[in-house]
C-alpha cells in the first residue's frame, strides 16, 4: 500500500473478486493455476498471522477492551471476517444490527425481530406501522436493512424479511391521499 492511500474496504473486496472472476475466466490452466494458487497462498499466510496476532491479544491483559477498538475499525473487521477470525459469531454479528435499527424503525411505529438465522440465512420479521407507513420509507426499507445486516455479517448468504406487505401499506397511503 503506498503512503497516505488506504482504499475502500467495500471496493477492494469487490476488485478482489473481479480478478479471482477473471482467472476463473482464463482459457489457459497452466497461466491461471499459478496466479490462483499465489493468491490463495498469500491469502493462507494473512490468515495464519492474523490467527497468531488474535491468540497473542487473547492472552494479553485487556485484551477485550483492545479487541473492541480493533472491531470498530472497518478494514481490521473486514480482515478478520475474510479469514474467519472476527471474534463474534454471525448470530451475535446480525442480532447486535436488529439491536441498532430498533429505535429507527421505532419512530415508524414498526418492531423488528430474527425469527431465525440458520445455514447463511436470516429471516427477520417487521411489525406494526397499521399501514401508515409514508411510501418512500416502505420502498426504502427492505435495502437498508439488508445493506445493514450484509454490512455487519458478509457471510450472511441470504435476507429474508417478512411482515412488509408492501401492498397493504401502498393501499393504506393511497386512502389516505
Amino acid at each position: 500500500m503506498h503512503e497516505g492511500h488506504e482504499p475502500d474496504v467495500k471496493q477492494a473486496a469487490r476488485r478482489l473478486e473481479e480478478l479471482i472472476a477473471a482467472l476463473d475466466r482464463h482459457p489457459d490452466p497452466e497461466a491461471s493455476g499459478p496466479a490462483r494458487e499465489l493468491v490463495a497462498l498469500v491469502l493462507d499466510l494473512h490468515a495464519l498471522g492474523l490467527a497468531r496476532l488474535m491468540a497473542v491479544l487473547g492472552r494479553t491483559e485487556g485484551s477485550d477492551l483492545i479487541l473492541a477498538r480493533l472491531l470498530q475499525d472497518d478494514h481490521v473487521r473486514a480482515m478478520l471476517l475474510l479469514h474467519g477470525l472476527h471474534p463474534e459469531d454471525m448470530e451475535t454479528r446480525v442480532r447486535r444490527v436488529v439491536e441498532r435499527l430498533r429505535p429507527h424503525l421505532g419512530v415508524h411505529g414498526l418492531r423488528l425481530g430474527v425469527v431465525e438465522i440458520a445455514g447463511g440465512a436470516v429471516r427477520l420479521r417487521v411489525e406494526g406501522g397499521d399501514g401508515g407507513i409514508k411510501a418512500p420509507l416502505l420502498w426504502t426499507l427492505p435495502g437498508e436493512i439488508e445493506d445493514a445486516i450484509v454490512e455487519a455479517a458478509p457471510d450472511v448468504e441470504q435476507v429474508l424479511i417478512e411482515g412488509l406487505d408492501l401492498s397493504r401499506h401502498a393501499a393504506a397511503n393511497r386512502a389516505a391521499e
